[in-house]
């Protein structure tokens, strides 16, 4: 009840245009749907009627970009900012006025622009999101998406009726160090999804600055439970400082774990050298994926480093 009132209230033409009376007369058709038809009336807003000519949404809106059998999405004036949502046959709102645009990019995909941010949501053919986030930028072009957030790009074909991850391309921070690493294998893509592969990322900086820090007290939030003690390892890396990180890797064992890989260049006090280090990740059906063990392998270094 309380998004009806809202609606009404904020987008009566009447307080926008300071008229005194409604005029749902007719002008124009603009568009048809079907048997439904946009009209613009004689105030200069839009409506919805249908084939009778009976009016089915009032011509309150700015402007109608598009109806369903559903809802229509419609603009109106909030103060001095032209919002828009959706609302249904009865109109009461179903998508809420927070978008500063809605439009098609075309074989039934909807973008919407969120006015506060500049967010980005994709939406299908009947309005429902695609994705249960938003973006900071959405780009589509011959059936193939481009999302873009916190420095995270996926790819997705969208031939189908449902996005197929192509390609993914991700930043993580390792001790400093920033680690782009790309995903193009079609057999782990099928298999993970975007937020299983910014867990990874997440998981894998989190856990190299534990090592760091000498500081596990959090380990449990991304290791299996079963993992923690042996993943603790007090003082592994005290002493040293890293330079540059490469050879990255992402493959999955015979065993079923994925092992996210990559190459330190370190120094300490008396030596330097490289750490090939291997963090091993399951999909865990309730807890999405976890880290299950990790194998750091020091070259040209003294012992203690090895302890």
């Amino acid at each position: 009840m309380l998004c009806v009132v809202l609606t009404r209230f904020y987008f009566d033409v009447t307080k926008n245009t300071e008229q005194h009376a409604r005029d749902s007369r007719a002008v124009s058709v603009v568009r048809k749907f079907g048997n439904m038809q946009i009209f613009e009336s004689v105030n200069g807003f839009y409506g919805i009627s249908d084939s009778s000519q009976t009016v089915i949404i009032e011509p309150d809106w700015i402007e109608i970009p598009d109806i369903t059998p559903e809802m229509a999405i419609v603009s109106g004036r909030l103060e001095n900012t032209v919002l828009t949502g959706g609302i249904d046959y009865e109109e009461n709102m179903i998508l809420p006025f927070v978008f500063r645009s809605m439009k098609s990019l075309g074989d039934g995909w909807h973008l919407g622009i969120v006015d506060a941010d500049g967010s980005c949501i994709l939406y299908d053919r009947n309005y429902h999101p695609v994705f249960q986030e938003s973006f900071s930028e959405i780009n589509y072009q011959d059936q193939v998406l481009r999302t873009e957030k916190d420095g995270c790009i996926f790819q997705y074909d969208m031939s189908g009726s449902a996005p197929v991850l192509l390609s993914a391309e991700l930043v993580s921070t390792v001790l400093g160090e920033y680690l782009h690493w790309k995903i193009s294998n079609q057999v782990y893509l099928a298999e993970l999804d975007s937020k299983d592969l910014r867990t990874i990322s997440h998981h894998a900086s989190a856990y190299m600055q534990m090592l760091e820090q000498n500081d596990f007290s959090a380990l449990s939030e991304i290791a299996a439970i079963e993992s923690v003690s042996s993943l603790t390892k007090p003082g592994l890396l005290g002493g040293m400082q890293f330079d540059s990180i490469s050879r990255f890797s992402f493959s999955r064992r015979e065993s079923g774990a994925y092992d996210f890989s990559f190459r330190l260049a370190y120094q300490n006090e008396s030596a330097e050298g490289t750490a090939e280090v291997h963090l091993y990740f399951r999909k865990h059906p309730e807890f999405h994926m976890l880290l299950t063990a990790a194998d750091l392998q020091f070259k040209n270094a003294e012992p203690a480093a090895l302890e």
